[in-house]
Parts: structure tokens; C-alpha cells; sequence
């Protein structure tokens, strides 16, 4: 496909508008929302402009799910004098030497993530079956140092690690009938929340799985795969099953919620945005656009990575649910905030990826 820079960007009252190709290879995982995201680019009033056909364009805003997956085309590659933004298609944290080797290239300009490690060092550490936090396990369970075995020093690897900017959402973007039922919620304390403990078995690392099972002697729990056992209906595309996912959440005390392939799950979100206590393996070292991770804010209630203390952490919490009122409160507060109503949040993350824009075009 041959991108050919356009020419300077139409000038509309009020506001610059910049065009944007699009380029779409395969699906698109639901988190990516890349359907949404074209969408609310097209939108009239908004300062953009889509091309999808490959004419000519300001910016490419490319998804990484080319790297992996290239299409199958006889035509040539993409022009240089067109500057790149790369955004995701996964949510793991740890980047891949594909990844690196794509984003380190010079026409890319910015690589947006829906999240980073606080530490930029962490990036060196090798990742062991694929994933960084299977290395930390690993490591954790034979009594090793977490950073035992680094990465030899990588140009490319600084430079991508520079172009990271964390914009995408991790929460996909609510309508405002799913905002106003987890309000509606608000009314059921945690005291009158009638699951106590909900452990989510999806899409975490076997030997994980393993471990939660031997944690849950004397604790009233049932798993996510237990009460949804066909399918996960965990974005809004289920419709009433969404609702039923939801309902689940804003009726559960507390969310064990271990590691997958990344150290964080979409579920954390939407669990503290429906008022449950989040309890995970070690993993404040990830930063993401609502910064739910952070140690300093007490949001997310950690155990240690082997989850050796991970019943005396959740009993604890369930027999002082009055020490974590607030904690919850205030977690729900700020990602209510942040992803309603439904529209401000479109319109505030257009307006973040247009300053992007515009510092991508001014070089």
C-alpha cells in the first residue's frame, strides 16, 4: 500500500483539520476499539479527517497488529515522508522485539500504549514464556531476584521506550445506560454486597490458576468462569449479558484478579468503577491513562506474586470492609470521572490524540 503525504492540512473556522489514514489489517480486539475510533475520528466537528483507501493523508495512524499479521499485498511499502503513530491491538506491557524494531524506526513518530511500566529499566529485563510477569513468577517461586537476567543494552529498544506515550483506554467507553445502572449500584454498601470473594480465572497464567485454588480454603468464593461458563461476556457488544457482567461486579465485596499475559486485566477497571476491592499480585509498576496501580493512591490491594498471602489479604479486607469504604469510594470517583458521560470521554481523548497530531506534524 503506497501512503503519499498530503498536501498542507484543509483549514476549517476555528480549527486545523488533519487527515488521518487509517490503516485496518484483520480484526481488532474489542480493546483496541478501533471501530469506535474511526468513528469518532469521521465525526463531523471534531478537526479530523479518515482516509482509508490509502490516498493521500497527514499522519498514518498504523496498528501493531501489522507487525504480526502483515496483509497480503503486492503493493509497495508505506511512503517515509509520512509520519507513523503506532497504537496497540493488545494490552500486554512487555514489548516484543517485533514491536521494538517497528516503533524504533524513524518515520514513527509516537506509539500509543493503554500502558507502561513506572520504571523504564523493566523494559530490559528478559521476559521468560512471552510475558515479563511470567518471568517475576518464575523467578519469585525458585527464590530469585526478579531482575536476575537483563537484556543487553538495545538503541532501539531506548528509542522506542521514548516514543511511548500512554492514551489508549484501557475501560472500553460505556454508554450512558451502562454508566447510569453502575450508578444506580451505588445505594449497595460493601457490607450488603452479597459475594464475598470473586476470583477471575480469565485468561490467567495456568500455574496462577493452580495457586488461587489452593487459596480459597475457608474463603466464599466462585470464580468468573464458574458463573459465566459458555463465553465472556465482558464488553458492552453483549449487550444484557454485559449488564449481567456488570451486576456481578457491583454485588461482589472483593475481585482477586491475578496476572494474564500482562500484570493488569480490563476487569480491575471495571471492577473499581462498580466498587468492589481489587486484589492482585505485586504489579505497581504499571502505569496506565487512569493510574489505578499507583502504590501512593491505595486503589489496588496487593499480595505477593506467588500468592502465598493472598487468603490472609482477602480475609482482612472482608472482615474490616469498614477500613476500605473509602478506598472504594474514592476509586469509583475517579473513573466515574474520567469515562462519563460516554461522550466527554470520546471527545476528551480526540482532544489528547489531536495535541499528539499536531506535535507529530510540528516535527
Amino acid at each position: 500500500m503506497k501512503w503519499e503525504h498530503s498536501k498542507p492540512a484543509i483549514t476549517t473556522p476555528g480549527k486545523t483539520r488533519i487527515c488521518v489514514g487509517l490503516e485496518r489489517y484483520g480484526d481488532f480486539t474489542s480493546w483496541s476499539k478501533a471501530d469506535d475510533l474511526l468513528e469518532a475520528l469521521a465525526a463531523v466537528g471534531v478537526g479530523f479527517e479518515v482516509e482509508v483507501e490509502g490516498g493521500p493523508c497527514d499522519i498514518i495512524l498504523r496498528n501493531t497488529e501489522s507487525v504480526f499479521h502483515p496483509p497480503v499485498t503486492s503493493q509497495s511499502s508505506p511512503s517515509f515522508d509520512t509520519p507513523v503513530i503506532l497504537f496497540d491491538s493488545y494490552d500486554i506491557t512487555h514489548l516484543p522485539v517485533p514491536i521494538v524494531k517497528e516503533v524504533a524506526k524513524p518515520e514513527v513518530k509516537a506509539y500509543l500504549r493503554s500502558n507502561t511500566f513506572r520504571d523504564a529499566s523493566t523494559y530490559f529485563r528478559r521476559a521468560q514464556g512471552g510475558s515479563y510477569y511470567n518471568h517475576v513468577l518464575s523467578s519469585n517461586m525458585n527464590g530469585l531476584s526478579p531482575d536476575v537476567t537483563h537484556r543487553l543494552l538495545d538503541e532501539r529498544l531506548e528509542k522506542a521506550i521514548e516514543k511511548i506515550i500512554v492514551c489508549n483506554p484501557v475501560l472500553p467507553f460505556m454508554t450512558d445506560k451502562h454508566l447510569e445502572f453502575i450508578d444506580a449500584t451505588r445505594r449497595l454498601s460493601l457490607e450488603e454486597r452479597q459475594m464475598d470473594v470473586l476470583l477471575n480465572d480469565w485468561h490467567t497464567l495456568d500455574v496462577q490458576v493452580k495457586l488461587l485454588e489452593r487459596q480459597r480454603h475457608g474463603l466464599n468464593t466462585i470464580t468468573t468462569k464458574e458463573l459465566f461458563p459458555e463465553e465472556i461476556p465482558d464488553t458492552p457488544d453483549h449487550g444484557i449479558h454485559y449488564i449481567l457482567y456488570l451486576a456481578t461486579l457491583s454485588n461482589t465485596k472483593v475481585l482477586v484478579s491475578p496476572w494474564g499475559s500482562a500484570g493488569f486485566s480490563k476487569m480491575d477497571f471495571e471492577a473499581l468503577l462498580c466498587g468492589a476491592i481489587v486484589v492482585k499480585p505485586e504489579c505497581s509498576n504499571i502505569k496506565t491513562l487512569v493510574d489505578i496501580y499507583d502504590p501512593l493512591h491505595g486503589y489496588v490491594q496487593y499480595c505477593s506474586p506467588d500468592l502465598s498471602d493472598l487468603r490472609d489479604v482477602v480475609l482482612y479486607i472482608v472482615n474490616h470492609l469498614d477500613e476500605y469504604v473509602e478506598i472504594s469510594r474514592e476509586a469509583k470517583q475517579a473513573l466515574r470521572q474520567h469515562y462519563a458521560p460516554a461522550n466527554k470521554a470520546v471527545a476528551s481523548w480526540l482532544d489528547g490524540f489531536r495535541v499528539i497530531c499536531e506535535n507529530v506534524l510540528k516535527g
